[in-house]
C-alpha cells in the first residue's frame, strides 16, 4: 500500500483517525513541555521532589519531615512510575533543591502579557541537550505525556462503547479532551492530575462496559472494579468520589437483572481488591498521622478555611476554576484572552443544551444510552461537588485541574450534545452535517490549543528580542553602567499618558562585561512639581527572562517595559522618567557617558505629560476622575486635595466623590489614613458620610464627602499619601475593589502623594 493509499484509507475510516488525534496530542504536549521552563507549572517542583525523594532516599516522603515541601500527602502511583523511568539519571542536586525565585513573577497576574510570568529564573543549565536535573525533569514530563495519551485513548474507547456504529462521535469526544489547552499543558508537566484523569476514565470505561454486559454482574466485575478503584485511589485521593459511580453502575445492573446476591458478592470482592491494592497506603497514613487520609496533617501545614464562612469566596472562585480548566498556565498568572473563555462557555453550554434534543424528540433508539449517559453526568456532578468542597476548605482550591477525573465525561457529553443538534436536520443531510461538525470541532480545538501554547505560553517565557549592531536605534546614546552593559538607545512611546493607562518604554542594551551576579532594573516616574514618586517598577532584565548573571559580552537585546500610571495620579501634571540598575539590597550601578563624564546612578530618559483618567460622562466633573468599584455597590469616581503642599500642624482637606451603583447600598463608613512613604500610619480618620448614610443613596446618585486630616505638628518634611477604604459598619470589614473582569484588586485605595514642607 502506498503512502497516498494509506492516507486515503485513514481519512475514509473515522476509526483510524484516533491515531492522528493521539499523535497530535502527544506532539502538542511534548511541545508544551519543551516550551515551559522547568518547575513553572503549578506545584511542579514539589511533585518533582516526590519523585527524587523515592530515588535518592528510597522511601516515600512524610508530610512535614522532608525539610521542604514535596507533596507528601499524595498517593504514590505516579511518582513511583516516574522514579522507575528516571532513577538512572544523576541530577547532582538534593531533593530540597530550590531554584532562584523571581520576586516579580506575580506582576499583574490577571493580565494577558509576557511581563514577569516566570516564577523562577532560568539559565543555560536547562537548555537542550538536557543533562542532570533537566534530563530527569523532562523524562518525568514524558511519562506524563504518555499518561495523557492513555487518557485520550480511553476516552475514545468509552465513546466506541457508547456508539459502536458512530465512530465519529467517539472521535469527536476524544478530540475534545485531547485539544483542551490546559490538559495539553498539564500533560507536559510534572503532576498527578493527568494520572487522575487516566484512572477516572478507566473506571468510567469499566462502568459503561458493565452496564452493556448482557450477562449482568459476575465475580469478575468485582475484581475489575475493585482493582481499578484501588489504582484510582493510589493515583489521587479525590478519586474516592468515583465510588459513587461504581456503586450506581453495579446497583442499576443488579436491579435490571435481579442479581441482588451477586450485587453483595461483587461489593465484597471489589472492597477486598481495593484494600489489596491501596489499603496499605491508608494504614501507613493512620500510623504516621493518626488518621487514614493524611488530610488533617495537610491542613495543619497548608492552612484551612472555615466552610461556614467561605461560601461567598468559593462561589467567587468558580470563575478562576473554570478558566483554569481550559487554559490558565503557571500558577494562574498566564491567562488567555477573555474571548476564549467566553467562546468555550458558549461551546460547552450549547453542547449540554443539545442533550435535551433526544428527550424532546422522544427517540426510542436513544433509550439504551440513558443509563450510561447518566453515569457520565453523575461523574461530572460528583467531581463538581469535590472541587466546590475543596474551594470551601482550602485557599488553594481554585484550580480546574482538580476536575480532571471527570474531564472525559464532560468531553463526551458535550460533544454528544452538539451531535444531537444535528438530529434536528432532515435525514438526507443529517449524517454529512454531523461529520462536518466533527471536522469543524477538530479544526477549532486544534487551532485553540496551538494558539494557547504557541501564542501565549511561549511568549511568556521568551527571551527579549535581539537587535543587530548595525540597527539604527532611536535616541542613540552611550550610557555605560559599570562597564557591564551599555544603553545604546531608548524610546518613550508616548508624549502624554492618561492616569490609569500604561507608559511604554523600549531600551536597547548591549552587554559589555560579565556580571558577578544578578542586577535588577528600576524605572522611576517622578512628579516634576513635587518631586514625589508617582510610580516605580523594578524587574529582572528581560521582564524576568534575561537575568543578569547569564549575560554574555556582545549580547544585544531590546527591553520593552510597560509601567502603569496609577489611576489616582494627581493631574494634569508632568512626570520625569529615569532608569537604573542595582544589586538587590546593596548598591546602584554607576553610569558614565561616552566621554567618561559621570551621570550618577540613574539615567533620565525624558518627560511625559500626565492627563486625567477618562471616566465616561464624568471626566469633566472632577479634578481627578476615578473608576474604583467597591464591592459592586459604590464606586469612587473622583477626588481632590485642598492643595499639593501642606505644612506641619495644618489641616489637610480631602474631597471624595462617590456614585451609588445600586439603590440603598450597605451602610458603610469611610476610612482615611495618613501614610508616610514607607506605609506607616500616622493618622486615622473614620467617618460616616456627612450628607446621608450610604444605605439611603439611590442608584446613579453622586455624593461628595469632605474629610479633614489633622497633620501632626512634628511631622517631618517629605511626601505623604492618603489611604481610602470603605468599611462595613456592622462587620467592620473593608470592601474589595473589583476590576472589570471580576477579580479583586485590593481592599483599599492609595491616593496621590502630596508634600509636607
Amino acid at each position: 500500500m502506498t503512502n497516498r493509499e494509506f492516507m486515503a484509507n485513514l481519512f475514509q475510516d473515522p476509526k483510524q483517525l484516533i491515531w492522528v488525534v493521539l499523535f497530535l496530542f502527544a506532539g502538542l504536549s511534548f511541545s508544551a513541555s519543551v516550551i515551559n521552563p522547568l518547575h513553572e507549572a503549578t506545584d511542579e517542583l514539589r511533585h518533582y521532589r516526590f519523585v527524587q525523594h523515592i530515588i535518592q532516599r528510597q522511601s516515600l516522603p512524610v508530610q512535614g519531615e522532608v525539610g521542604c515541601s514535596a507533596q507528601g500527602h499524595h498517593p504514590p502511583l505516579f511518582y513511583t512510575v516516574a522514579a522507575a523511568a528516571t532513577f538512572w539519571v544523576n541530577t547532582g542536586l538534593d531533593v530540597c533543591y530550590e531554584p532562584e525565585i523571581n520576586p516579580f513573577w506575580n506582576y499583574r497576574q490577571w493580565e494577558v502579557s509576557d511581563d514577569n510570568k516566570n516564577l523562577y529564573l532560568h539559565g543555560p543549565e536547562e537548555a537542550f541537550p538536557w543533562y542532570g536535573m533537566a534530563l530527569a525533569a523532562h523524562l518525568t514530563r514524558v511519562v506524563n505525556v504518555l499518561m495523557g495519551v492513555g487518557t485520550v485513548y480511553l476516552t475514545w474507547l468509552v465513546g466506541c462503547a457508547l456508539w459502536p456504529k458512530r465512530p465519529c462521535l467517539a472521535l469527536g469526544s476524544a478530540s475534545f479532551i485531547a485539544f483542551n489547552p490546559m490538559f495539553i499543558y498539564m500533560a507536559g508537566a510534572v503532576n498527578n492530575d493527568v494520572i487522575a484523569a487516566l484512572a477516572g476514565t478507566a473506571v468510567m470505561l469499566a462502568c459503561v462496559k458493565l452496564m452493556q454486559d448482557e450477562q449482568g454482574l459476575s465475580r469478575r466485575w468485582g475484581v475489575i472494579l475493585g482493582a481499578l478503584f484501588g489504582i484510582a485511589l493510589m493515583s489521587k485521593f479525590n478519586l474516592l468520589a468515583i465510588v459513587g459511580v461504581i456503586a450506581t453502575a453495579v446497583t442499576v445492573v443488579a436491579w435490571r437483572q435481579k442479581q441482588w446476591r451477586l450485587w453483595f458478592e461483587v461489593a465484597l470482592i471489589a472492597g477486598a481488591m481495593t484494600l489489596l491494592v491501596s489499603g496499605w497506603w491508608f494504614v501507613r497514613n493512620q500510623l504516621l498521622y493518626g488518621e487514614p487520609t493524611g488530610v488533617q496533617r495537610l491542613t495543619e501545614l497548608w492552612g484551612v478555611r472555615d466552610p461556614s464562612e467561605s461560601w461567598g469566596v468559593a462561589i467567587f472562585e468558580l470563575t478562576p476554576t473554570w478558566t483554569s480548566l481550559w487554559g490558565r498556565f503557571g500558577y494562574g498568572q498566564i491567562p488567555l484572552p477573555a474571548w476564549i473563555y467566553t467562546f468555550l462557555r458558549w461551546l460547552i453550554g450549547l453542547g449540554f443544551l443539545g442533550l435535551f434534543v433526544p428527550i424532546v424528540r422522544r427517540n426510542e433508539n436513544d433509550k439504551r444510552l440513558e443509563a450510561p449517559l447518566f453515569l457520565l453526568a453523575l461523574n461530572m456532578a460528583l467531581f463538581f461537588v469535590v472541587v466546590f468542597n475543596y474551594l470551601l476548605i482550602s485557599p488553594a482550591g481554585a484550580m480546574g485541574r482538580f476536575y480532571f477525573p471527570a474531564l472525559s465525561s464532560l468531553s463526551i457529553l458535550c460533544f454528544y450534545g452538539w451531535w444531537c443538534w444535528g438530529d434536528l436536520l432532515v435525514n438526507s443531510i443529517q449524517i454529512e452535517a454531523q461529520r462536518l461538525f466533527v471536522g469543524v470541532n477538530y479544526a477549532i480545538m486544534i487551532g485553540l490549543s496551538a494558539l494557547a501554547i504557541f501564542g501565549y505560553l511561549a511568549p511568556a517565557y521568551a527571551r527579549p528580542a535581539p537587535f543587530d549592531g548595525n540597527t539604527t536605534v532611536p535616541n542613540p546614546t552611550n550610557a555605560q553602567f559599570d562597564n557591564l552593559i551599555n544603553l545604546r538607545g531608548y524610546e518613550i512611546k508616548q508624549t502624554a499618558v492618561q492616569a490609569g493607562q500604561p507608559l511604554d518604554i523600549d531600551l536597547y542594551w548591549e552587554v559589555t562585561g560579565q556580571p558577578p551576579g544578578n542586577y535588577l532594573m528600576f524605572i522611576h516616574v517622578m512628579d516634576v512639581e513635587t518631586g514625589a514618586m508617582i510610580v516605580q517598577r523594578d524587574t529582572h532584565p528581560g521582564l524576568g527572562n534575561a537575568p543578569a548573571r547569564y549575560w554574555q559580552p556582545g549580547e544585544r537585546f531590546v527591553e520593552s517595559v510597560r509601567i502603569w500610571i496609577p489611576e489616582t495620579t494627581y493631574t494634569p501634571s508632568a512626570a520625569e522618567v529615569s532608569i537604573g540598575l542595582y544589586a538587590p539590597g546593596a548598591y546602584r550601578l554607576g553610569i558614565v557617558a561616552e566621554d567618561s563624564t559621570g551621570l550618577g546612578d540613574s539615567f533620565k530618559l525624558g518627560q511625559v505629560a500626565l492627563r486625567p483618567w477618562q471616566t465616561p460622562n464624568l471626566a469633566d466633573q472632577f479634578v481627578n476622575p476615578l473608576d474604583q468599584n467597591f464591592n459592586n455597590e459604590i464606586r469612587l469616581v473622583g477626588y481632590e486635595y485642598g492643595g499639593r503642599f501642606a505644612k506641619a500642624g495644618e489641616t489637610f482637606d480631602v474631597s471624595l466623590m462617590w456614585q451609588a451603583l445600586q439603590d440603598a447600598p450597605t451602610d458603610y463608613q469611610i476610612q482615611l489614613w495618613l501614610l508616610d512613604e514607607s506605609g506607616n500610619v500616622l493618622t486615622a480618620v473614620e467617618t460616616t458620610p456627612d450628607i446621608s448614610p450610604t444605605s439611603q443613596w439611590q442608584e446613579g446618585q453622586i455624593v461628595e464627602t469632605m474629610h479633614a486630616i489633622q497633620l501632626p505638628p512634628d511631622i517631618p518634611s517629605g511626601n505623604y499619601r492618603i489611604h481610602v477604604a470603605l468599611i462595613d459598619s456592622l462587620t467592620k470589614a473593608p470592601q474589595n475593589i473589583v476590576a472589570e473582569d471580576g477579580h479583586w484588586i485590593n481592599n483599599h485605595l492609595l491616593l496621590s502623594l502630596f508634600r509636607v514642607d
